[in-house]
């Protein structure tokens, strides 16, 4: 089940970010960027509200202050990219690929400075094809 929930996130996460593209591409942005996020998000935390009841289990304190700090962070990010795309025309190919690094790196320095996990070879690999996937990406 973690899994299924994992690549859903994935895929939910990615369609999101296109989403406020497609705003942006029909000038859109300005008027309904709040509102799109607005929803976006709520509909996650109704999604994970509905299944938690349906399992009769609840988040403790430090799963709820966790999941906050998560959710504030991405809900900046996604604002700040929408922002980008919208007042800055921004184009895609440059802000999509800033974003999405952006995130590699901070995920990627955390692991490693502040919860001291090892890269090992496998790590290490994964942040090159990352890095690079990223890079072909943003070539236009």
């Amino acid at each position: 089940m973690w899994l299924l929930l994992m690549l859903l996130a994935w895929l939910f996460n990615g369609l999101g970010v296109f989403g406020l593209r497609i705003l942006a591409g029909m000038g859109l942005a300005g008027l309904f960027t709040d509102q799109y996020v607005m929803y976006w998000y709520l509909g996650g935390f109704v999604f994970m509200a509905v299944r938690l009841v349906a399992k009769k289990t609840w988040p403790d304190r430090k799963e709820i202050g966790i999941g906050s700090l998560m959710a504030l962070c991405s809900i900046s990010g996604t604002t700040a990219l929408a922002y980008a795309l919208n007042t800055h025309n921004v184009p895609g190919n440059i802000a999509f690929p800033i974003a999405n690094g952006g995130s590699l790196f901070v995920v990627v320095t955390a692991g490693v400075l502040l919860f001291r996990e090892p890269l090992g070879w496998y790590g290490i690999s994964g942040c090159v094809l990352g890095t690079l996937a990223i890079v072909l990406l943003s070539v236009s």
